[in-house]
């Protein structure tokens, strides 16, 4: 193999720097192309939060060993107590202020709240006769509870209002759930991703 003259290299380094190449324009469109995959990885992160905030209560419970993490029960966003004040009466009519629902659900100053941490019977379309009295039952219960006065209710979940607009709370009378004195007479099961059924 044959050596370019040190002559020659000399000559060639001396147009260089007497015409040098100039530099590299900026290019928007290549700093884009360059860091397409930030763009990428960060829409999919935003999509992923989007999706999680809109998703079903249940995918909210996973599993743990044997158990559930239920975040309406361990209180993954700090409570805040919320004072429930004024009479409530059974709902019936288009307007609705101050009314309970069923053993679960209820309006309180014309917003419509979720109780999160218990499912109870469904009054409206019940699966069997049981089902349609022990949800008669678990509304009395809540109407009685809810005009006992000295309630709170906390938000413990993640989401504040679930798939259907209804704010999910926690009712607490006395630093006691109400759902808990509701399951302990049989008018409620505790929510854990899905409902049970009544007519077994």
């Amino acid at each position: 193999m044959t050596r370019k003259p040190a002559r020659v290299i000399l000559l060639k380094d001396a147009r260089q720097k007497l015409n040098p190449e100039p530099a590299p324009r900026w290019s928007p469109f290549k700093t884009l192309y360059q860091l397409r995959r930030v763009f990428l990885y960060a829409g999919l992160a935003a999509l992923a939060v989007i999706h999680f905030d809109k998703l079903p209560y249940s995918y909210l419970v996973v599993p743990a060993g044997n158990k559930l993490i239920d975040y309406s029960i361990t209180g993954a966003v700090e409570p805040h107590p919320e004072p429930i004040e004024g009479r409530f009466v059974t709902c019936s009519g288009a307007q609705r202020v101050n009314c309970v629902v069923d053993g679960d659900t209820f309006w309180y100053r014309a917003v419509k709240y979720r109780i999160s941490d218990i499912n109870t019977p469904e009054i409206g379309r019940p699966e069997c006769e049981r089902e349609r009295t022990l949800g008669l039952e678990a509304q009395v219960a809540l109407l009685n509870s809810l005009n006992a006065g000295g309630l709170t209710m906390e938000r413990r979940e993640r989401r504040d209002v679930d798939q259907y607009g209804r704010k999910l709370r926690v009712v607490l009378q006395d630093g006691r759930s109400v759902g808990d004195a509701l399951i302990a007479r049989g008018l409620a099961h505790r929510w854990e991703g899905h409902k049970e059924t009544w007519c077994g």
